[in-house]
């Protein structure tokens, strides 16, 4: 890419870090920077249960502050919400109708990202037997312990680990995914940047995202005017599950010429998403059309 043609730069990181708060907590916190803001959103969330205890925010740094006093005090009234179905509509009518809220949700859904990366069951170790190197014994034991998981993304589709040795499938995961060593504090950390590079006819948006368990990104090409995709391109560099997370990678094509209306996340459902895809890719694919809108709010 040309940067002399570039009109405009923004650029937002995304930084979140999980640590136990006791046995049965989880302390999170999400802070997000860029040239104009600098929020902190921290919750307390039991261990299991998914259940928030306490929330709180403070914008150390922002435009119009006096706008956002409020939804930031409400924040403390996600107390007895739970992470699960329903959750961002939930967060939305808690945080009230002021315009431009989607950094502070942003930070709210990224703890619940946060919270649901583990995979901490009451009760439930993997065995020992369980061989780390066993990539479908591994995700048998996953599904065990968070049924749920079923069908969600191509790692848990039903049958798919019948193909893991002719995909030359491995596994890539931290052992204490599953519950905290003893004395362990710190348990995941992500961090995500986020760029919109506003050229003359054309904006280019790209999300690197950066994990303990995950490294990928993406980029896209939109037309200014129309709206349409001219290009999307993914790579993930580090997965859980090689050979297999990184597969719905090779489907992002399938959305150039997508205009981002109404229909869009739809269409990223079905060509990167559900029991074929990856959960992570769709978020970032989702998350960098709403900061295209807010850079263009700008």
């Amino acid at each position: 890419m040309n940067h002399f043609d570039t009109e405009q730069y923004f650029r937002r990181i995304m930084d979140t870090s999980v640590k136990m708060a006791g046995d049965d907590r989880l302390r999170i916190e999400t802070a997000i920077k860029n040239r104009s803001r600098d929020l902190v959103v921290q919750a307390l969330i039991t261990l299991p249960g998914d259940t928030i205890l306490e929330a709180w925010g403070e914008l150390r740094k922002g435009i119009l502050p006096d706008r956002y006093q409020l939804p930031i005090q409400n924040l403390a009234k996600l107390t007895g919400l739970k992470i699960g179905p329903g959750f961002i509509r939930q967060v939305k009518n808690i945080l009230g109708d002021v315009e431009d809220l989607d950094f502070i949700l942003d930070a709210v859904v990224e703890i619940a990202r946060g919270y649901k990366q583990l995979n901490d069951v009451s009760g439930v170790l993997p065995p020992p037997d369980l061989d780390f190197a066993d990539a479908r014994m591994v995700r048998d034991f996953e599904i065990a312990i968070r049924p749920e998981f079923f069908n969600t993304c191509i790692v848990f589709k039903e049958g798919i680990e019948d193909t893991f040795a002719s995909k030359g499938v491995s596994v890539n995961i931290r052992h204490d995914i599953y519950g905290p060593q003893r004395d362990q504090v710190n348990r995941f950390r992500r961090d995500k940047v986020q760029e919109a590079y506003i050229l003359n006819d054309r904006v280019r948006l790209r999300e690197h995202l950066m994990d303990d368990g995950h490294e990928m990104v993406v980029e896209i090409l939109v037309d200014r005017k129309t709206r349409e995709i001219q290009d999307i391109a993914g790579k993930a560099y580090r997965v859980p599950y090689v050979n297999l997370c990184d597969r719905p990678f090779m489907k992002t094509k399938e959305l150039v010429g997508s205009h981002l209306d109404q229909g869009f996340e739809e269409r990223v459902f079905k060509s990167v998403g559900g029991s074929t895809g990856c959960a992570h890719l769709v978020d970032i694919i989702l998350e960098m059309v709403r900061y295209l809108d807010s850079v263009v709010r700008a």
